[in-house]
Formats: C-alpha cells, sequence, structure tokens
C-alpha cells in the first residue's frame, strides 16, 4: 500500500457518511452481486476507496448521531415550511392580478366577478 500511495490516503472523492452506511449495507445485504469493483463503479470511488470503507469499523457515537439527525429533521421542516410559504404567496399574486380584471363588455360595465 506504501508503494501505491507514497503520500498517504487523500481520495480526490469523498462519501458522505451515509453514503458510507449504505455502501456497507448494500455489501453485507448480498457479496456476490455487490463487488469491491461494481460498488467503486456506482459510488464513483475506488476500489481502493471502497475496501478501506469495508474494513473500517468506526461509527459515530450515539449521541452525536441523535443531534445530526435531530439537525435534519429540523432543516427539513423549515424547507416545507418555506415551501408552503412561497406558494401561497404565488397564490395571492395570481389572485390579486385576477380581482383587478372586469369580465363585462365595455367599460361601462362594473359587473365583476372573484
Amino acid at each position: 500500500i506504501h508503494e501505491n500511495f507514497p503520500d498517504g490516503w487523500n481520495p480526490p472523492r469523498k462519501l458522505s457518511r451515509e453514503a458510507m452506511e449504505g455502501l456497507r449495507q448494500l455489501y453485507h445485504l448480498d457479496k456476490t452481486k455487490f463487488t469491491t469493483p461494481m460498488l467503486a463503479e456506482k459510488f464513483k470511488i475506488s476500489p481502493e476507496a471502497v475496501r478501506r470503507i469495508l474494513k473500517s469499523r468506526w461509527e459515530q457515537p450515539k449521541e452525536k448521531r441523535a443531534k445530526q439527525a435531530e439537525k435534519d429533521r429540523k432543516h427539513m421542516l423549515l424547507n416545507r415550511l418555506r415551501d408552503k410559504l412561497r406558494e401561497r404567496k404565488e397564490v395571492e399574486e395570481i389572485l390579486q392580478a385576477k380581482r383587478g380584471r372586469t369580465w363585462g363588455v365595455d367599460d361601462k360595465d362594473k359587473l365583476m366577478f372573484e
């Protein structure tokens, strides 16, 4: 390994912890189907990186994992609320634009529909 990586191991593409966990789960699900070269191709990383991920047994502490999960839940909730607010504003703008129109025969007709 020292001959292949004289400057040390520094992969150009790095995976998130969730992606690494997914890689491990796929491998343990079916080792014959999800081989190291196939996982390397699908995750677009080197086979050496896959080998190191599968070899590693490090896990994030439960407290830190729980904090990250809570942070992710809050982030998703904020995104949903932001999307709803944006949709509500778009609907209000459309309704405002429609309220200003008259649907009568000519300018003298004051009949308006909402």
